[in-house]
């Protein structure tokens, strides 16, 4: 393995396929299934957690969530800051308030997921970044 490859992150190596795959509707299956793959044969260990990577490139900007499991990276996209979406200290809240555990399976940060606030009714059907429509949940869920 060469040096380059040794640096290569994984979020990085998801990256790497959307930008070979500009404009296009992505499914997640298909980047998930690829990205183990060849994490797999660049470094002959187990990609830990490809829902995270995909998630960080969308919270990031980097990704247009297109629906439910879909990414799409259009190179001329500049994302808008969300005036409705939950603050950080409203997260906090949340994330407390349930435990800090996905409350649909349970996990956490302890076992390797990294948790998101999601709204119980989507903003699309009327819903608020409020206390009461928040959520916890894991990158698999959510």
């Amino acid at each position: 393995m060469s040096d380059n490859q040794k640096r290569l992150t994984q979020q990085e190596l998801i990256f790497s396929y959307f930008k070979a795959n500009p404009y296009r509707d992505i499914p997640h299956k298909e980047v998930v299934d690829w990205a183990t793959a060849e994490w797999e044969r660049l470094t002959g260990t187990k990609f830990r957690d490809p829902d995270r990577a995909i998630r960080k490139l969308y919270e990031e900007g980097f990704l247009i969530k297109v629906k439910k499991g879909v990414y799409r990276y259009d190179p001329d996209y500049v994302r808008q800051v969300d005036p409705e979406d939950f603050t950080q200290a409203l997260k906090e809240k949340i994330f407390k308030r349930d435990g800090y555990r996905c409350v649909i399976c349970g996990r956490g940060p302890a076992e390797g997921m990294e948790l998101h606030v999601d709204h119980i009714r989507p903003r699309s059907a009327g819903g608020k970044a409020t206390f009461e429509n928040g959520q916890t949940l894991c990158s698999e869920h959510n």
